[in-house]
């Protein structure tokens, strides 16, 4: 990744990247974008993504004043779960979810959410469980918790729906309410509870090349408002004196103009 970036962007005069990936595997690839997009906000070159798995990125990254995130990001799932919640009158619930990547970042937004809201409408979260083993589920068994945040893979959640199954906490009095990691882009499984609710976003292979439309244009109005504002007359559009090596400078200051 390194390399491709010093060697092969740099050397052709990138000014922004377009960073498209429909993948959900939320796992090694999900490093390997985390890393990438942290190289180039060392490098100051703005990049424009859609990425399905973002919200497995770390936060601070995803709201780098060099990035734009297209697709809806762990804020925006996180804040419709709890307008589900919401529409029934549900002020109670817990949260679930696996060791996916990112899960520190969907608690702390669902924290958040939760304190923005408290004015109009008054939640209480009951349990935040990072379940490691199936047994970890037993603290719901003990608690008040009905209905549950999931945000886990969909193997994840199988296997966690399955031992939820088992402990009778799905059934009429219960709800699950998972995140797009959950749902995907597959049809429902067989393992998934009557009645569990989620949020979903299309990545399917249309929708992607939507989106690269989208970032063009996006692209393009930036570079436009770029040249015709005064303040950048004696500024150039270039990041030909970048460089990973000694010789050039490390960062483009225009990045971020």
């Amino acid at each position: 990744i390194l390399s491709t970036l010093c060697k092969e962007f740099l050397r052709v005069n990138v000014s922004a990247i377009l960073y498209m990936m429909n993948n959900e595997q939320f796992g090694h690839s999900t490093a390997s974008a985390q890393y990438f997009l942290q190289l180039a906000g060392y490098l100051g070159i703005p990049v424009i993504s859609w990425n399905a798995d973002n919200s497995g990125l770390e936060r601070r990254a995803s709201q780098s004043t060099l990035q734009l995130q297209l697709a809806p990001s762990i804020e925006h799932q996180s804040a419709a779960m709890l307008s589900i919640l919401e529409r029934y009158k549900w002020h109670q619930f817990s949260v679930v979810t696996s060791q996916i990547a990112g899960h520190d970042d969907f608690v702390q937004a669902v924290r958040e959410r939760v304190a923005e809201m408290q004015e109009h409408f008054k939640f209480t979260i009951l349990n935040s469980i990072v379940v490691t083993r199936t047994s970890d589920l037993m603290e719901l068994v003990n608690s008040e918790a009905r209905v549950m945040l999931l945000y886990a893979t969909q193997t994840e959640a199988i296997t966690i729906l399955r031992a939820a199954d088992e402990m009778k906490l799905t059934g009429e009095n219960y709800v699950w309410v998972v995140s797009q990691s959950v749902i995907e882009k597959k049809d429902a499984h067989s393992q998934f509870p009557v009645g569990m609710l989620g949020v979903h976003f299309d990545t399917s292979s249309a929708a992607l090349m939507n989106e690269i439309s989208n970032a063009i244009k996006i692209y393009s109005y930036g570079v436009e408002a770029y040249l015709t504002d005064p303040a950048n007359a004696n500024r150039r559009l270039t990041t030909q004196s970048l460089s990973c090596e000694d010789e050039g400078r490390g960062r483009w200051d225009n990045g971020e103009m």
